[in-house]
Order: C-alpha cells, then structure tokens, then sequence
C-alpha cells in the first residue's frame, strides 16, 4: 500500500510572543518590560529628558528587546534620516551614545517602538509539536495560527523542518487566528476565498462589504506521489458560536453553503467532488437537531448543505460512531463536555481509498486519566487523521 495521510488540527492559538513577553525563557525580560513602560512614556513626551531616555535604554538593554523604529524626522534638513538613536560601534556595554540630534520631542519623529526577538516556546507548544510529530502526516492542515513566519519557525523549531512547505494566507480574523497548511508534497495552485462577501450582513465600518468567512477557506494543490496527480486539500475554520448557537446559525449555514458551491464548481468531475479534501473546524455537531428553523432554513445543523447534500463523507464520524468521533473538550461548570466539530470531509473518490482513520488525543486535556492537566495540553481539540491508499486512487 502507498500511504498518504492527510490530517486536520486545530493547534488553539500557536502565536509567537516577543521576547519582552517572556519572562520565563529570559531572565532579564522581566526588568526590560518594566522599562520598556518607562521609555513608552518618555517617548510620549512633548520634551524629551536625553539623559534619562538614553540611560533607561542602556540600563535594561532595552536594544535586545525591542526597536525604536523612526520612519521619518520632521526636521527640515533630516527628512531622510531613518534612525532614533546612534550607536556606539564595538561598545556592547554601551551601545547609545545620544539621541539623533533634531529629535527633541513627540512632534519631531513619527515611528514608535517595535518588538523583536520573537519567540515560540512554553509547554504547549512543544505539546503541539509532539501531537504532530506522533501523527506524522504527509499533509496536515492547521488552523489558529498566527501567520506564515511563525508557522515557519515552528517547523523549523519543533518539527525538524520535516515540511518543506507552510502555506498560510492572512485572514479576516482581526485577532489574527489564521488557517493554514505543513506538506511534505510540493504545493502547486492556491486560491484564497477571503473576499467573499456576505450579503446578510452590514457593511463594515470602513465600507467594505461584510466577509463571509471569519477567516479563510483555503484552497491547496498537494502533489501526490508517484507521479498520481495531486490532491485539493480546503482548509477551513467557520463561525464560533460565540454570542450564542441559534444567533450564530445563520453565518455558518452560509458559509457551509459556499463551500458546498466551491467543490461543485471547482473541485467535480461528471458531477461529483473529485479529488477534494476539506478539513476545518466547523464549530457544529453532525448531531444536532437544531430548533432555530428560521435561521436553519430546514436542516437539522448549520453545515448540512456539506454533511448531507454536498457529496462529500465525514471519514472519522462514519468510521468510529458519535460516541468516539468526538474532537473537541472542554469543562463547563466543573462538567466535561465532548463534541465533534472538527473535520476530514472526503470527496468520494478518496473516501473509496481511504483504508484507515482516527483521533490522536494525546495532547488533549479532560479525555482519559492519563490525560494532560490544562496548563500543559496542547489544544482543546484532538487531531484527526485519514490515511488514503493511493493505489486504489482512481
């Protein structure tokens, strides 16, 4: 059998964080923060006080830290300078001799400070990368990321750099929660569906229309081995229901509906979804018989127009049953509620080859005994894998 695994995981936010931030990777970050605070003050300023601004950034090494970036000096004959401070060179003690001489106050500069150093690292992290690594897919789509550099250091980082390919396309999300996608197979046509609109809904304050996807429903190309083609891999992440489940029926029933229409249209052949993958937290059961008809329009959950009328099979519910396809955990008033809401939907020729599926719960809190406590899981939801003999590819 020629295995190709194809997995789906919701990593629960893997955002880097600035060395600034990371009091328990760097000794010293503890007392930079508190004198970053100081500088930013300092530097809000309507007259600067030199000294005490340069002493308070050689003190704490507030150079390791962060940047004060200047785009532009007000000052007639320093239009171009692009600098704060100069520095000292070959003096690592005492890198800032004095401010740039036309900067005398807030009105002088425009730029601010920026954080460098970034880091990724805690307990959780690593714990996600173990739940990657024990999985070990040929392709696995991802969602809350933060964006394309850190989904490349953690590859780098934690995995080895077993990926050679990390595609992520920023979203709609202003937390800045992206989907995104780690292959071993060399990618080839993406396509971003980030600008659909959504016409039941206002438009936004800048007077742009209402989006439709809270982040992205992204289309990837992976090229399967052995000279067999490639694969669509959709990688998706709908509306939470946050706010409420009936108030929120409607936009994942909408967005369900527009991926249904992108398989028909983009991704069928003689009528049917070919070749086609759509993995994503679709925050709904396959279960539920919803009351809420108005928003439901006649289904029984928000993304029926995908679990029943688009053609596509949900490999792991199928597979194990309600009982064990449950994907996401969690503890409400000191009780542990499961659901599945996490998904592998296969068009039906690679639900024909898929000989083997399943959860790996290993980095997910509240499962078993032998569960992780909270602090150290890496995620609140489990990961999914379906592993499709290419040989019975048609």
């Amino acid at each position: 059998m020629l295995k190709f695994r194809i997995a789906f995981y919701n990593v629960e936010n893997l955002f880097s964080r600035p060395r600034l931030f990371s009091p328990g990777d760097d000794a010293g970050a503890a007392a930079a923060l508190k004198a970053a605070s100081q500088l930013q003050r300092m530097l809000d300023a309507r007259t600067y006080k030199t000294d005490d601004i340069v002493r308070i950034y050689n003190e704490a090494r507030l150079g390791d830290y962060l940047v004060v970036q200047c785009d532009r000096v007000n000052a007639a004959d320093a239009r171009s300078q692009r600098f704060f401070f100069h520095e000292r060179e070959g003096d690592e003690s005492s890198p800032v001799v004095s401010l740039n001489a036309a900067i005398r106050g807030r009105s002088d500069w425009i730029g601010g400070i920026r954080m460098k150093g970034e880091t990724l690292s805690g307990a959780q992290v690593q714990a996600i990368a173990k739940v990657i690594r024990r999985v070990d897919a040929d392709v696995i789509g991802l969602c809350e990321i933060e964006n394309r550099h850190v989904l490349e250091r953690f590859n780098l980082q934690y995995l080895g750099g077993k990926y050679p390919y990390a595609v992520l396309l920023e979203g709609n999300d202003e937390r800045g929660i992206d989907v995104g996608l780690l292959s071993k197979q060399p990618v080839g046509t993406l396509r971003t569906n980030v600008f659909t609109a959504d016409p039941a809904e206002r438009k936004r304050r800048d007077g742009g229309s209402a989006r439709l996807f809270n982040r992205d429903c992204l289309e990837v190309a992976v090229e399967l081995p052995g000279g067999r083609g490639d694969v669509t891999v959709g990688v998706t992440h709908f509306k939470s229901k946050g706010g409420g489940e009936i108030e929120t029926d409607g936009k994942r029933l909408r967005q369900a509906s527009e991926v249904a229409r992108i398989v028909s249209q983009r991704h069928s052949r003689d009528g049917r979804p070919h070749r086609i993958a759509i993995l994503g937290d679709l925050n709904e059961r396959p279960d539920r018989d919803g009351a809420n008809g108005a928003m439901l329009e006649g289904h029984k959950t928000s993304i029926d127009p995908l679990l029943v009328h688009a053609g596509l099979s949900d490999v792991i519910g199928q597979t194990l049953g309600p009982d064990k396809a449950y994907t996401h955990i969690e503890q409400r008033r000191g009780e542990i509620a499961r659901s599945q809401i996490d998904y592998i939907l296969l068009s039906p020729d690679l639900r024909a080859a898929a000989a083997n599926c399943g959860i790996d719960r290993s980095g997910q809190a509240f499962w078993s005994p032998k569960a992780p406590p909270r602090a150290l899981a890496a995620s609140d939801h489990a990961c999914l894998f379906v592993d499709l003999d290419l040989e019975r590819l048609v």
